[in-house]
């Protein structure tokens, strides 16, 4: 009866309570399906066990931070893979093909771990030419060769799983349990069963990741622990009933979010077709004798992989998990990759996380870690990877051609991951500069590791290298890092705050807000304004923001090191990049906030063009601008690093800039930005939101000039424009806060004129 397989038994209760949330003796719902042949028994189960994770994050499917669920199964059963008693293995890539290819193999994969995207369709695609009997049925979201999703039908997993020793499946995706009301078998986890897995773990709907990673995290802990699977489920499921938070939510933008409360501890259904115990596995030594497949961390561990790694974050590492997974797919098709931003914005943490995950998941044996940053060449990184990779003989660390005919070898037997970090000191213009002969040398090294079998990731706050070879091309892949997600900004800020024992009422949510978009989510910079916050009881967020010109020397931490122990120190070390000619004509930037679109930018500095293009080139070298490239927009956006253009307010004008001239330029070219956007926003709302979002930070800039300047019917109409994005973004706080300054000093000037200020 499929309808009554699909009702949730799960929610039966008594006077007491739900009969499988009792702490002493929970009922086990369980869900059996009728087959009239179950196959030959498998054989017995012969530790270790055997687990593949399947983490599929198809780029045209919703975003997931893949880490979420393998971090927590890694973490729960990390004690038994050093024993040797498990042995966790990541499907790489994560295709239908590549999942196939190591059913084939040896040895067995004892659990399946799917964790991904699923859905329940009503009309299933032909397989083979075929379309498949039984009308809808359940889809998993597997990736294709390019990272696009490959929606697999329930019957084609099924099929691909049929005999291949697989004893228990475990999926974390949603609608992995629905079924049809009239096909007994329409479901993912019904269609398992129908092939010969024991039992089945899934997801009776849809389904939130933080749900989801809760399940993991205690069904694994359990699993480990040596309980039977059954009472693994029901503990996991018990965790996820007594605490229904799940991940923040935010209803209004200007206010702090707070956990959602589900009542979802009931959406994991298990199937049970024969009985499984694995608890056998867990105390045990490894059976050994057997070949590892390539994508199978080494059982018990690779001790000192990450040896050759900088010390983690001061304060821990947040977000980029978009940037870690596009690292990890790159580094999988053999490319050489090259992460490069402004400085402080976190490239070397980024080049050691992922390589921290990717040797803790088995994709990389070691890591070979070389700092430029007080230079080095070729030789010193032959050198250096050689006698990380211990082997043994003499060779001469000058002659490239021998060092890398020495290296091959040990770089066929381990994995390798090669990170050079601080690429831009050998630069042009860094201060341990290598000519263009050397500097040749080393990128014809770096790419012959590539081709070695190496992973090579480069970090660099100059992406301009002066060759061809490393430009951004077929084996060459530049990633620009900006600053943080603002969410993850926002998670690190609350971080810091509670690390450095800040109260939270010094830290309002609308200011810490404010001051992170002042920011552009800049994680150095956060972490240096809020460490002086620390260490002056006195200053507020608020003056932080107002006078950070003034404050600049104070934003710094005596517990870093080098360019980023203070915000001026990671300035100046980008500044000494330039000439003396090119400093002198910064101060016509000074006006701006985090950056202009290049007309606006020409139009206020009158600046000439073929100099600009000068200054500009020197710049994007010296890590302090960025080019940002906006959909259906002509001319890029030119961000700036954030701290730029206080640390120009705070020097001396140039005898030949008037800065009043300027100021008057930045003020009138804005009002007509707003005008231009506020009309746009009509015919082409994409565009202009995205182009109004980039240049707030100025037209908030532009309304405060022309509030000293007394110009108040200027700032009334600005405000109005100004306020039509505002009520778009959900920002209705500052929206408001805006209009009653303007309000204020109207009424103050004793100008006030109706209909000056309408309401959006």
């Amino acid at each position: 009866m499929p309808s009554a397989l699909s009702l949730p038994w799960e929610l039966l209760h008594d006077e007491q309570g739900f009969l499988a949330l009792r702490a002493q003796q929970p009922v086990s719902i369980v869900r059996r399906l009728p087959q009239a042949e179950l196959g030959a028994l498998l054989t017995e189960f012969t530790p270790p066990l055997r687990v593949l994770l399947v983490t599929a994050r198809p780029d045209d499917a919703g975003f997931v931070d893949p880490r979420g669920i393998a971090r927590e199964l890694l973490d729960e059963v990390q004690p038994q893979i050093e024993a040797g008693a498990v042995a966790l293995e990541f499907l790489r890539p994560p295709t239908l093909a590549a999942l196939r290819e190591r059913l084939s193999q040896q040895p067995p994969i004892h659990i399946l771990h799917f964790d991904g995207h699923g859905t329940f369709d009503d009309a299933p695609a032909p397989v083979d030419g075929q379309r498949l009997q039984g009308g809808a049925q359940g889809k998993l979201a597997f990736e294709d060769d390019d990272g696009k999703c490959d929606l697999v039908e329930a019957e084609r997993l099924a099929q691909l799983l049929q005999d291949s020793g697989v004893r228990l499946a475990v999926l974390t995706t949603c609608q992995s349990a629905q079924g049809a009301a009239d096909d007994l078998f329409s479901s993912v986890a019904a269609r398992l069963i129908r092939s010969g897995v024991d039992g089945v773990v899934a997801m009776s709907a849809s389904v939130l990741v933080a749900s989801a990673a809760k399940y993991v995290e205690a069904f694994y802990r359990k699993l480990a622990a040596g309980d039977p699977v059954t009472l693994a489920h029901e503990r996991a499921r018990q965790a996820l009933h007594d605490d229904p938070r799940r991940h923040w939510h935010q209803r209004h933008r200007d206010k702090a979010g707070a956990p959602i409360k589900l009542k979802d501890w009931w959406l994991p259904h298990f199937y049970l077709q024969r009985p499984l115990a694995f608890g056998v596995a867990f105390g045990v030594p490894p059976s050994g004798g057997t070949s590892r497949n390539p994508n199978q961390p080494p059982e018990g561990g690779t001790p000192n992989a990450t040896a050759d790694l900088p010390p983690a974050p001061l304060y821990g590492f947040t977000g980029r998990a978009r940037e870690l997974q596009q690292i990890e797919r790159w580094l999988l098709r053999d490319k050489l990759v090259v992460i490069h931003g402004f400085g402080g914005v976190g490239k070397t943490a980024l080049a050691r996380e992922a390589a921290d995950w990717l040797t803790r998941t088995g994709m990389y044996d070691a890591i070979c870690f070389v700092s430029f940053e007080h230079g080095g060449d070729a030789s010193s990184l032959l050198s250096a990877l050689i006698n990380r990779l211990e082997i043994a003989g003499s060779y001469d660390p000058r002659d490239v051609a021998a060092a890398l005919a020495t290296l091959r070898p040990g770089l066929a037997e381990r994995r390798t991951l090669v990170i050079a970090d601080n690429l831009e000191s050998i630069l042009p213009g860094g201060e341990a500069a290598l000519d263009a002969t050397a500097r040749g040398q080393l990128w014809e090294v770096l790419l012959a590791l590539r081709a070695a079998g190496a992973g090579v990731l480069l970090t660099s706050r100059d992406a301009e290298f002066g060759d061809g070879q490393m430009a951004h091309g077929k084996d060459v892949k530049h990633w620009p890092l900006g600053g943080l997600h603002p969410e993850d900004a926002y998670t690190l800020a609350r971080q810091l705050l509670k690390d450095l024992d800040i109260a939270e009422t010094r830290a309002p949510y609308p200011a810490l807000r404010d001051l992170l978009v002042e920011l552009d989510h800049h994680p150095l910079a956060l972490q240096l304004v809020l460490t002086a916050l620390r260490d002056d009881a006195q200053l507020t967020l608020e003056r932080s923001s107002a006078d950070f010109a003034l404050l600049l020397p104070r934003f710094s931490d005596d517990r870093q090191t080098g360019r980023n122990r203070s915000l001026l120190a990671s300035l100046d070390y980008s500044l000494r990049r330039l000439t003396e000619a090119e400093r002198q004509l910064l101060a016509r930037l000074a006006p701006f906030e985090g950056g202009a679109l290049e007309p606006n930018l020409l139009a206020i500095t009158e600046l000439d063009e073929r100099e600009w293009q000068r200054l500009r080139t020197a710049l994007e070298r010296a890590a302090l601008l960025a080019p940002e490239q906006i959909e259906n927009v002509t001319v890029p956006f030119l961000r700036f690093h954030p701290v730029l253009t206080p640390y120009l307010r705070g020097q001396a004008t140039p005898p030949d800039v008037d800065e009043a001239a300027l100021l008057e330029r930045y003020a009138a070219r804005y009002r007509a930005v707003a005008n231009y956007l506020y009309d746009e926003d009509t015919r082409n709302p994409l565009a202009a939101r995205e182009l109004a979002r980039r240049e707030l930070p100025n037209l908030r800039r532009a309304l405060e000039l022309l509030l000293d300047g007394g110009a108040l019917d200027e700032a009334a109409d600005l405000v109005n424009r100004i306020a039509r994005f505002l009520n778009l973004f959900g920002l209705w706080r500052e929206r408001d806060e805006l209009r009653r300054r303007v309000e204020l000093a109207v009424e103050s000037a004793g100008t006030h004129k109706d209909g000056a200020l309408t309401r959006a």
